[in-house]
C-alpha cells in the first residue's frame, strides 16, 4: 500500500479493539460516498472504531487520525471521477493467494443500512444496472455474515467474479447518485477539530469535553 494507508491500516490494528480492518473501512467508506441519500461524518464515524471511545494520548493523535480517514474518503471520491480509477482494498490469502473479498462487503453493507431509505430508491428505480448492483452486494453480505448459504459451486464463482465485480457495481451506484443528486456536494474535508464542535466519536457532548480530554 505504502503511504498514508499504513499509517492508517497501523492505527486500525493497533489503537481499537473492536473497529474496522483497512479492506472493511475502504468498503465502509465507498458505501458512504455513493449512498443515494449523503450522510455527515457525524452519522458514521463512530462506527470505523466499534463501541468504546477511542483512547487516543493527546488531541493531535485523534485529530491525525480523523483526518487519514477523511483523506482516504476523499481519495476514493476522486478515484472514482477517473475512469477505471477506482480499486477496492481486498485482502489477500497468503497461503492460497486468493482475494478475500468479506471484509470489504461487510464494511460497504453497514453503510448502507445508515441511510437505508436511499438504497431503497434505487430498488424502486428503472435503472437495472444499479439494481443489480445492490442485490449482487447484498447476496454477498448475506453470505459473509452467515444469513445465506452459497453451494460450493456458487462460492467459487462469486470468488473469482466478486473483485472484477465491485468496481463496476460501484461506478454504478457512483454514477446513479450523481444523476439523482446534483447539489449533493462532491467532497468532504477533515478541517480541525474545533473545541466546541460536536466530538465526532458521536457522543453528542463537546470534542473539549469528549476526546479531547484524553
Amino acid at each position: 500500500m505504502g503511504g498514508y494507508l499504513d499509517e492508517l491500516d497501523d492505527l486500525l490494528i493497533n489503537q481499537f479493539d473492536q473497529g474496522m480492518l483497512l479492506s472493511e473501512l475502504d468498503g465502509f467508506l465507498t458505501g458512504i460516498i455513493v449512498s443515494p441519500d449523503m450522510v455527515p461524518p457525524s452519522a458514521w464515524l463512530k462506527q470505523v472504531w466499534g463501541p468504546d471511545t477511542p483512547k487516543f494520548d493527546t488531541p493531535e493523535e485523534l485529530q491525525r487520525f480523523f483526518d487519514l480517514v477523511m483523506r482516504h474518503y476523499n481519495e476514493i471520491l476522486a478515484s472514482l471521477d477517473e475512469p477505471d480509477g477506482f480499486a477496492p482494498i481486498l485482502e489477500v490469502d497468503t497461503r492460497s493467494n486468493e482475494t478475500l473479498w468479506e471484509l470489504w462487503i461487510e464494511g460497504f453493507s453497514k453503510a448502507m443500512k445508515i441511510a437505508p431509505r436511499g438504497w431503497n430508491r434505487v430498488r424502486a428505480s428503472d435503472d437495472e444496472g444499479p439494481k443489480s448492483a445492490i442485490a449482487g452486494i447484498s447476496e454477498l453480505a448475506a453470505f459473509a455474515d452467515g444469513r445465506h448459504q452459497l453451494t460450493e459451486e456458487e462460492e467459487d464463482r462469486w470468488d473469482r467474479e466478486t473483485p472484477d465485480l465491485i468496481p463496476i457495481w460501484v461506478q454504478m451506484l457512483h454514477e446513479w447518485r450523481l444523476d439523482n443528486d446534483q447539489h449533493r456536494p462532491t467532497s468532504a474535508t477533515g478541517g480541525k477539530l474545533g473545541r466546541n464542535d460536536p466530538c465526532p466519536c458521536g457522543s453528542g457532548k463537546k470534542y473539549k469535553k469528549c476526546c479531547g480530554l484524553n
